[in-house]
């Protein structure tokens, strides 16, 4: 049995959120925004300006996770040298110059999709890596599931609001002011980002993947993370981007996309919640085994009754049962970092190698998506949903897999 480093290590108490911590959370949700905006709406745009959307949302999708990926195997030395409160703040520079972009191209911004998912992958690798790494250090592993309920309850608490009001203004006036408005609010988050304080790794020691891999050769609870991570990266890189697609093409405008978005918002919040306070990892298996049976069946109604009713009830899935496999997941994933099987020196290859593991479940999602753009359309968008369905499922038995060899007895 796995066995976790002592409780000195930490700086909180079991279940306490420090300052730190709830920082990070109002960060979240500034940068839930921004992603609502550059991923679900902007997606939107391109479907309304492209000739062909599914291939552009593709390309798009493709370099935005290309540029992540490579972002993060460059920034590893940085993150565990240096400061990564100042890397994290790095970020803020790809996200104006893209958001500066979208203000300057307008409509024109459609033929631009490949450098402006480069600027979009630049800034997730710039603002995962360094989170990731603070999360892995400043929250204890008992308050690991009650952070990760907090910090998707944040998100879907944004998605309750935000999206109405960007689809009423996107439809009323523009992408461009809109954008504008962003531009502004990442002033107020770097003011957030310098109130944090400074979180610097104890050795200045080089970035050592081959002394990672053979972790992962060691321990096969590192390899199953591996495996989890690449079906992951398949179906939860797709999954909001055609729910996105399908809720724009059956009901038309951004408004709508917008009350939809917020409605299984509420869904989400009281799941996250509900599940952060009061699930134990003891449960988790019997968890996802009823999650994964939520999403099943309801990817099976809407596959065969493609209509708005069945797709609404896909959304419930998607906004409750999806949320509970995610959460798990997130909590077994950051709970291994604190494990014996990953040493203290080799926490930022951990989350590097986690992040190239979502980036060939990602390009494979994507060109998939990219081949049915070319050849099939939307009638064979909603059999390509079945194998993410399954995808996630998958996610789920192996979650339960790690939970079980991280829980102390």
């Amino acid at each position: 049995m796995i066995k976790y480093l002592p409780r000195e290590y930490f700086p909180m108490s079991n279940t306490r959120l420090t300052r730190d911590l709830k920082l990070l959370l109002s960060l979240f949700a500034l940068r839930d925004v921004s992603e609502l905006f550059l991923g679900t709406f902007f997606v939107s745009f391109i479907m309304h300006s492209a000739t062909s959307e599914i291939v552009a949302i593709s390309g798009y999708r493709l370099f935005q996770y290309a540029a992540t990926c490579l972002g993060f195997f460059l920034i590893a030395g940085w993150c565990k040298c240096y400061n990564k409160v100042a890397i994290f703040a790095m970020n803020l520079v790809p996200k104006v110059l893209l958001l500066g972009a979208i203000v300057w191209l307008g409509q024109g911004a459609v033929e631009y999709v490949i450098v402006l998912g480069v600027l979009y992958g630049l800034c997730e690798a710039l603002y995962c890596l360094p989170v990731n790494a603070m999360i892995g250090e400043k929250v204890h592993t008992d308050a690991m599931g009650r952070f990760f309920g907090a910090k998707i309850a944040v998100k879907y608490a944004v998605k309750l609001l935000v999206p109405v009001i960007l689809g009423f203004f996107i439809d009323l006036g523009s992408y461009e002011q809109v954008a504008c408005v962003l531009l502004g609010l990442t002033v107020v988050e770097f003011l957030m980002i310098c109130g944090m304080r400074s979180s610097r790794h104890r050795t200045c020691s080089a970035v050592d993947f081959v002394g990672f891999g053979r972790c992962m050769l060691r321990f096969s609870v590192i390899r199953q993370m591996f495996a989890m991570e690449v079906l992951r990266g398949f179906g939860n890189g797709l999954l909001g981007t055609v729910v996105t697609m399908y809720t724009v093409y059956m009901f038309h405008t951004d408004f709508n996309l917008g009350i939809l978005t917020t409605v299984f918002a509420v869904f989400a919040i009281l799941t996250a919640q509900l599940f952060g306070k009061w699930g134990k990892s003891k449960y988790y298996p019997y968890c996802l085994t009823v999650a994964a049976g939520v999403m099943l069946g309801a990817m099976m109604l809407f596959v065969v009754d493609t209509a708005p009713l069945t797709f609404i009830v896909y959304n419930f899935a998607y906004s409750t049962a999806f949320v509970v496999i995610d959460q798990i997941n997130n909590v077994c994933t950051f709970n291994l970092s604190k494990s014996r099987c990953v040493t203290e020196n080799h926490k930022i290859e951990y989350f590097v190698f986690r992040d190239f593991a979502l980036f060939i479940g990602r390009w494979i999602g994507f060109v998939g998506l990219m081949y049915i753009g070319v050849f099939g359309g939307y009638e064979w968008l909603r059999y390509y949903l079945v194998l993410i369905t399954l995808a996630m499922v998958l996610v789920g038995f192996i979650a339960g897999k790690i939970s079980k060899s991280l829980r102390v007895r």
